[in-house]
């Protein structure tokens, strides 16, 4: 069978970033806090993200947002609005479709996302240990790659995620690099023609492939909150989300795995956005 690149040939249009539909759609807030917060542009080295730091004389914890296959800022901007206003700070940031970086989903470092924490860890109004991410669809590959190569992660968040990592978008090599080397990866299966839950669903049949480019979830060093969809026509998340609670449950994984799905499609819907949302934020509130 042929290898093509993953999504390849996809509408953006269907692939609707989960955040920016809860944000848009649900006027929500918790009970608990509301602070003000305050949103700069981050000067450092050659990051692309936008800083959501709440009011308060105390450090605080942040998370790492971003988005997946439609890139740029929005995704990002998205969590900050959404999680900010509960005393958690939020880099919105962009790994590609923005000047002065890759303009495609295709070898993107993984240094990159390293430098973010970096660039964290030496604000002087974040609390560097605590730090977690969050990342949806195929943004979810970057968020599990981070934390399980860096362990300044404590938290994780992801919807519709993948168990492994895949090719970019416009090459056949993986999305993902790391010191120069492309991580292992999965290409599609089957062609164009056929329906892309189908060509994801028959590339993860390799079990020889798919343990090559499994993450290695074992060396994530907090809690993970995973948000599947049950009627995902892009990938099987649902099923990749339950494989992973089985690999991490096989490997004694000592930190709290949490799995919600919804009988909704990748995008999710406007019916669930709150309980997602609502899930989310208090993830992060509760463990960092």
């Amino acid at each position: 069978m042929v290898q093509l690149l993953a999504l390849q040939g996809y509408s953006v249009h269907k692939f609707i970033p989960f955040l920016l539909l809860i944000v848009s759609l649900v006027p929500f807030s918790l009970q608990a806090e509301n602070h003000e917060y305050e949103v700069s542009k981050v000067e450092y080295k050659n990051l692309v993200a936008n800083l959501y730091l709440p009011k308060t004389e105390e450090k605080l914890p942040v998370v790492i947002a971003f988005g997946g296959f439609e890139g740029g800022l929005d995704t990002g901007n998205a969590n900050g609005e959404m999680i900010a206003p509960h005393g958690v700070a939020v880099l919105g940031l962009a790994y590609f479709k923005e000047k002065g970086i890759s303009q495609t989903l295709d070898q993107i470092p993984m240094e990159y996302f390293i430098e973010a924490i970096n660039y964290l860890e030496n604000h002087p109004l974040i609390d560097s240990s605590k730090i977690g991410v969050v990342g949806g669809s195929r943004g979810s590959e970057a968020a599990f790659l981070l934390a399980s190569m860096d362990s300044r992660i404590k938290s994780v968040v992801v919807t519709t995620p993948s168990k492994v990592a895949w090719y970019g978008l416009t090459m056949p090599k993986s999305a993902w690099t790391i010191d120069g080397q492309d991580i292992p990866a999965l290409g599609l299966e089957l062609d164009s023609n056929a329906k892309l839950i189908d060509r994801f669903t028959v590339a993860l049949e390799n079990k020889t492939n798919v343990n090559k480019s499994l993450f290695k979830f074992e060396n994530i060093n907090g809690p993970i909150l995973m948000i599947s969809a049950e009627n995902d026509q892009v990938w099987p998340s649902f099923q990749m989300s339950k494989d992973i609670e089985v690999y991490l449950k096989s490997k004694q994984f000592k930190h709290k795995i949490v799995h919600n799905s919804y009988k909704t499609g990748h995008g999710f819907s406007k019916e669930t956005a709150p309980e997602i949302k609502k899930s989310i934020i208090n993830h992060f509130v509760s463990t960092l």
